[in-house]
């Protein structure tokens, strides 16, 4: 899971595809900007928001052993915090949950050869549920989505976005190589991709199409380049000024992982809000947001 994108995946593509491809992007644009108002309303309602880290890093090292694309592990993400805003489930069913969430996903994102098998799941929970539990709990999963679970991600989006992170006018920018920029600007691509699916407000606050646009912004700032081009713009169809309170959201809550200073050092008050810097943040997870 280091790549952003696997050579097993169905949605990997050769870069002779991808030129004749071209003449279908503005569509594709189209059909995943209406998927993303198809989203499942988010409440912020579960009661089950302690088990959540554990769950998330539960699914992301079943998906770096297997080696699933980001997108895999993010509609797993996506499909197991939906679920669980809605229903109360007992603890002794998280771990079902985020095996049968990501076996949907793999479903959906993965190569048929490369879904992880029941089995296999089973076994990185001590074989602790049976077979019949997995259909039972995929049919009420799918059951709640109506059977569409075709959710775009910011994981989704940054792949399409990644085609205009680095221009040329960058390259005149930089002492860099071509590759190693590129390798650098995946790194932390891959760091911020891990960073927003680490904390539920992310996905609460902002549409997935404008974090995956923050996502490449930020990284274009790690690797000292202009924060956003033209190209980008037109491409993702966001403005810099559209941008930046996500941005600044995504940074100081890196900033804040980073130092791992207490959050009040930077900004509180009685009710969690810094009128002089319009900054707020969550007291049981200490998500730092800019209004």
């Amino acid at each position: 899971m280091n790549r952003l994108m696997n050579r097993e995946s169905p949605f990997y593509l050769h870069g002779e595809i991808q030129d004749h491809m071209s003449d279908y992007r503005d569509c594709f644009k189209q059909v995943i900007k209406q998927r993303e108002v198809l989203q499942m309303p988010f409440f912020h309602a579960s009661t089950q928001l302690s088990y959540r880290n554990s769950l998330v890093n539960h699914m992301r090292q079943i998906c770096i052993n297997k080696k699933l694309t980001h997108c895999t592990l993010h509609l797993a993400v996506y499909l197991m915090d939906s679920f669980m805003d809605c229903h109360n489930i007992i603890p002794e069913k998280t771990l079902l949950l985020a095996n049968v969430c990501l076996l949907i996903a793999a479903k959906f994102e993965e190569n048929s050869k490369n879904i992880p098998k029941i089995a296999e799941l089973n076994f990185t929970v001590h074989n602790r549920y049976n077979i019949k539990e997995y259909g039972r709990f995929e049919v009420m999963i799918l059951d709640y989505f109506s059977w569409y679970v075709m959710f775009p991600t910011p994981a989704h989006y940054t792949h399409y976005y990644v085609q205009a992170a680095i221009s040329k006018e960058d390259l005149l920018l930089t002492e860099e190589r071509m590759r190693t920029l590129i390798y650098k600007l995946h790194d932390s691509i891959v760091e911020y991709l891990n960073q927003i699916i680490d904390n539920i407000h992310y996905m609460q606050d902002f549409k997935p199409s404008l974090l995956a646009a923050t996502v490449i912004a930020a990284s274009r700032m790690d690797c000292n380049l202009p924060v956003w081009t033209q190209q980008l713009e037109e491409l993702t169809e966001y403005t810099s000024t559209d941008i930046s309170r996500p941005l600044c959201t995504l940074l100081m809550n890196k900033l804040n992982r980073d130092m791992t200073y207490p959050v009040n050092l930077m900004c509180t008050n009685n009710i969690n809000y810094c009128t002089s810097c319009n900054i707020t943040y969550c007291p049981h997870c200490q998500f730092l947001q800019k209004f």
